[in-house]
């Protein structure tokens, strides 16, 4: 090991040695809200030492022999995936000291999900991917647990089952991959000619990542995690592990897919995988009564608006731009979604869709941010998801994608129904909805910060598209 090389993931080592720490100082602190501060200042450090790499480091440097990468991709994740974690941990800081018995063990398996997430960014080498992948997704088994509700194991168990069933499935193709190339470094690896062997590699390399986004046909664990996971845990999973596990084919597939070789089988397979679950995520969102498993099955359909930018990033390299915006809005939108239902179930204490009937009446302004949170997913204009669904469809059709881009349109009228719905629910019906003081203003300042993001990014898109854009070409 080069010494010199613990400069390039400092950001990461004070991740590992604040969820130690935390673990450690619980056998002496009576206060849990401690816990949660202390949390929340390590990833503000953390945070602060990537805004200094970008600024005063020089980047596109491989580390640890060539297994990472420390460049401005790695650093623009990374920092997205820390500020998301620190929103998420403070705004819940009232849901984890009040329903979260093991907070210690609690936030240091959240901290050792997201040091596996930025691994997964920052990996060139498919064994490290491969074991970053597994850092990310074992902590997240037992987060799930913590629910404590009736659907909670059940949800935990069938994570664990499918997990490691994708696990297998992504060494299944590593092995067909380095068979077919000779090197598992990604850096390394030169594709002239596609064959068989090479193209099972790829689609199961490509099946492995799925199940971890919630990629239809491999979604089935989605809508009963989210159902049994505790708040923060859903929240999580719907931001910082989409970003992290869309990076990650972001990262792979530029390179591969740099090379001048036939690639329309590859095409054609990865658009069909967009359309089915575009189409299975909004109308198995149609038929749901409980607000949690609509919103799975909603980001099992953004998963497949995320893959149209993906299919056409691989025919110009460009195209990731549009798809990592859509990326990081549709996270934006989620955060500001999750953070007033959770102000919503303190009031009904439910789930149910039906307990957002005449929320407005009586709390008109978390009503208003849910709305707008909504309303981006949909892709309604001056939003972030609307700027993000316009990119993305441009950059499929600029690629004879058009098919690709109309079906996803259909799909987001499809969407309408569902998303209107909520909207319904909670605007004209006049049912009575009791008053509560102890709802969590923490849940209505954070959203209040999201919302603003929603709207900056839909009506100023360019402030971070020129950003992606320099990142982008460097990659």
């Amino acid at each position: 090991m080069i010494f010199s090389d613990l400069n390039f993931i400092i950001s990461p080592l004070i991740l590992i040695f604040l969820a130690l720490t935390i673990l450690i100082i619980d056998f002496y602190l009576k206060n849990k809200i401690l816990l949660i501060y202390l949390s929340s200042l390590g990833l503000a450090v953390s945070s602060a030492v990537l805004v200094y790499q970008w600024i005063f480091m020089e980047t596109g440097q491989y580390v640890f022999f060539e297994t990472l990468i420390f460049d401005k991709f790695y650093i623009l994740f990374a920092l997205t995936l820390n500020l998301v974690s620190l929103v998420i941990i403070l705004a819940f800081s009232d849901y984890i000291l009040r329903k979260i018995n093991f907070i210690s063990e609690f936030l240091s398996l959240l901290l050792l999900s997201l040091i596996g997430s930025t691994f997964v960014i920052m990996s060139v080498d498919f064994i490290t991917i491969y074991l970053s992948l597994e850092l990310a997704s074992l902590p997240i088994i037992a987060l799930i647990a913590f629910g404590r509700g009736k659907f909670s194991l059940e949800a935990s168990f069938k994570y664990l089952i499918l997990a490691s069933f994708s696990t297998g499935i992504f060494l299944f193709g590593l092995v067909y991959l380095y068979g077919s190339t000779g090197s598992l470094e990604l850096m390394n690896i030169q594709i002239s000619t596609i064959s068989p062997s090479l193209i099972i590699g790829l689609v199961f390399l490509f099946i492995g990542v799925a199940f971890k986004l919630s990629i239809a046909p491999w979604h089935m664990w989605t809508p009963d995690t989210y159902q049994g996971s505790p708040m923060p845990i859903v929240t999580y999973l719907s931001t910082v592990s989409k970003i992290a596990g869309f990076a990650l084919i972001i990262r792979i597939f530029m390179h591969l897919f740099s090379y001048e070789f036939d690639k329309n089988n590859i095409i054609i397979f990865l658009s069909i995988i967009s359309v089915i679950s575009m189409t299975i995520g909004n109308f198995g969102a149609l038929i749901q009564k409980d607000l949690k498993r609509l919103l799975a099955y909603s980001t099992i359909a953004h998963a497949g608006y995320m893959l149209i930018g993906v299919v056409a990033l691989i025919s110009t390299s460009t195209a990731a731009s549009t798809t990592i915006f859509y990326i990081l809005g549709y996270a934006m939108s989620n955060l500001t979604i999750f953070f007033t239902f959770q102000y919503m179930i303190n009031i009904s204490s439910s789930t149910s869709i039906d307990s957002l009937k005449g929320m407005f009446h009586q709390y008109p302004l978390v009503s208003i941010i849910f709305s707008l949170g909504i309303l981006s997913l949909l892709g309604i204009p001056a939003t972030a998801g609307f700027m993000g669904k316009v990119l993305v469809f441009g950059s499929a059709i600029n690629n004879g994608l058009m098919w690709l881009a109309i079906i996803g349109v259909i799909n987001s009228f499809v969407s309408a129904y569902y998303y209107l719905g909520l909207l319904r629910n909670m605007f004209i019906s006049t049912d009575e909805v009791k008053k509560s003081d102890n709802n969590g203003i923490s849940y209505l300042f954070f959203s209040l910060i999201t919302s603003a993001g929603v709207l900056t990014l839909g009506i100023f898109p360019g402030i971070l598209l020129s950003v992606v854009d320099e990142v982008i070409s460097k990659l």
